[in-house]
């Protein structure tokens, strides 16, 4: 029984998550300034309903694993598959959670910079290799030096000022190789100078 609502819990999660973070459009196009620096930042709770989706299945591990031990016992490599689940599961949790706070993208005009939990990666626009866009789970990739890439999700509050440094900075022949791309940019850059209009409008 306790399996069966376990696995009916974990199927609520992952439907009610995968509604929550279906892709959307940003809600603001341009993001903070900072001087000649723009920070652009994910949509607020999304790493958090993330963390809440990681931190569920784990404990529903947990409690099931500890009533079965109860019942009928467990051996030492059942006992060290469920410590290494967990242990997953809480550094997954613990990622999300802090990614909430950290994860942001600060764009210049001379390159990209993507601040994750984990690590920092930096791409100057005149080094991109490569830019492609993901029109699915709506993402852009660079791809820099070295085979490093470099994520910008368009649901991020100031996708529309990436796109004007990408076009302004990115080499015409990286852009000129993915017309996708190049188009997915220029739309989201008209949509940021109707937003500016707009705003110029309702202050007047």
């Amino acid at each position: 029984m306790q399996l069966i609502l376990a696995f009916a819990v974990l199927g609520v999660l992952l439907v009610a998550g995968g509604w929550l973070l279906r892709p959307v459009p940003p809600e603001h196009l341009r993001g903070s300034r900072l001087g000649n620096a723009v920070v652009l930042r994910p949509p607020r709770g999304r790493y958090a309903i993330l963390a809440v989706m990681a931190i569920g299945p784990t404990l529903l591990v947990g409690v099931v694993a500890a009533t079965a031990a109860r019942k009928e016992g467990m051996n030492a490599g059942g006992l060290a598959v469920v410590v290494l689940v967990m242990a997953l599961g809480l550094a997954v949790f613990a990622y999300f959670l802090i990614a909430e706070r950290r994860m942001q993208v600060r764009i210049d005009d001379r390159g990209v910079e993507r601040t994750d939990p984990l690590r920092r990666t930096v791409v100057a626009w005149t080094a991109v290799e490569k830019i492609s866009y993901n029109g699915t789970s709506r993402w852009f990739l660079l791809t820099g030096p070295g085979g490093v890439r470099l994520w910008v999700p368009e649901n991020m509050a100031g996708i529309g000022d990436f796109a004007d440094r990408a076009l302004a900075g990115v080499r015409p022949a990286v852009l000129a190789a993915s017309p996708a791309t190049k188009e997915a940019l220029e739309q989201l850059a008209a949509e940021a100078c109707d937003e500016d209009a707009a705003a110029g409008k309702a202050g007047q």
